[in-house]
Order: C-alpha cells, then structure tokens, then sequence
C-alpha cells in the first residue's frame, strides 16, 4: 500500500469515526435537554478528545486539528444534524450502543495506526489505541454527568480497545498488510464489545468485605 493510498484511508477512517463519536454525543446532549451549543460542544469533545490527548503524549503538537480543522467542522455540523433531528431520533440509551461500538473500534485502529507510522514503542501503540478509542466517550460521559462505561460492570469497553490493539501489534509485527491488520483490529473491537453487551460479560469485580 502506497504512502498516499495509506493517508486516504487513515483520513477516511478517522472522518468516519470523527462523525459516530460526534452523533453519540450529540445524543446524550439531546437526551440531557442541553441547548444547541451544548450538543455541538458535546459532539466535538467526544470525536476529537481521544485523539487530541493521543496528540499531546506522544508530542505530535500542535494536536492534529489545529493543522486541519476539517475534524472540528465534521464533528460540530454532526451535531447541529442530530440537534435538528432530534425529535425524530430515539433518545433511549440503548440508541448509543451499537454507534459507540463502532466509534470505539474505529478510534482504536487510527491510535494504532497514528502510533505505529511514528515508529513508536509497541507499549505506546497499545496505550495510544485504547487511549484513542476510548478517552471521547469518558469526556463525553463525565461531561453529561454520567460514569463513563469504562468504569462500569458489565461494560467490556477498554478492555475490547486493548484486545484489537494487541491483535494490531501481533499483526503488525508478522508483516500482515496495513488494511488487513485494520479489518482485524476494528472486527474484534465491535465483536467483543457487542459480545460484552449482549451477553453482559465482565470483569471480575472484587467481592470482599470493605470497611467504610
């Protein structure tokens, strides 16, 4: 895969996940009755959050809206769609899951790959895919007053963004192609997290006695 080919379809992928990390945010302003510059400022921290902190760590600044604002106008023109729309869409919470999903597996692929062109550590391939796949959806969560579903039993989240970053950097390191190492680690992601959701697997949690 060329340089310039390669480029397209890291921009592309990233678009895609900029527009369903931004509709999910979108969602939870309408569903938290927040006016129309909270549902823009809601879409756009959840779309560009993960990957502006993934910026700052690994010292790729400016962060990467700042060269292109592309990004930005995607994310805040969701928004202003979904505001519009809103009351023609579901607001349950369940609406938000199968999007998340797939923002969740989308963003983990573009940290990965982000990472990886650098020639960076695989540790930091790793830390950087979960950090991309799931830092907008906390922001976004905390934001509108809820645990992140990072945090909560039953939610397989960062560990479905760890699962596709691993198998990214196994990938990877036998030389298997940039597009089929994406198929692979954005195809786990959504499986294991839609897996965790529909049969509600989770982490142990722990279950001795705390003293208050």
């Amino acid at each position: 895969m060329t340089a310039d080919i390669q480029g397209f379809y890291l921009t592309a992928i990233s678009h895609a996940g900029i527009v369903v990390f931004a509709a999910t945010g979108a969602v939870v302003a309408a569903r938290k009755r927040m006016d129309l510059f909270g549902a823009i400022t809601l879409a756009i921290v959840t779309a560009i959050g993960g990957g502006t902190l993934r910026d700052m760590l690994i010292g790729q600044v400016p962060v990467f809206w700042v060269h292109d604002q592309a990004p930005l106008w995607i994310a805040a023109s969701t928004g202003m769609i979904v505001f519009a729309l809103g009351h023609s869409i579901s607001l349950r919470p369940s609406v938000l899951l199968i999007p998340d999903a797939i923002g969740l597996s989308l963003f983990t692929w573009v940290g990965c790959e982000k990472t990886f062109l650098l020639a960076l550590s695989t540790t930091a391939v790793l830390i950087m895919g979960v950090i991309t796949g799931t830092a907008g959806g906390i922001i976004r969560d905390v934001l509108s007053d809820h645990v992140p579903g990072i945090f909560v039993k039953g939610e397989l989240y960062a560990t479905a963004s760890l699962a596709g970053s691993v198998a990214y950097v196994i990938l990877r390191g036998l030389n298997v192609s940039g597009s089929w190492t994406g198929v692979v680690c954005v195809g786990l992601v959504f499986l294991i997290r839609l897996s965790a959701l529909r049969w509600k697997i989770a982490l142990p949690v722990y279950r001795g006695s705390v003293s208050e």
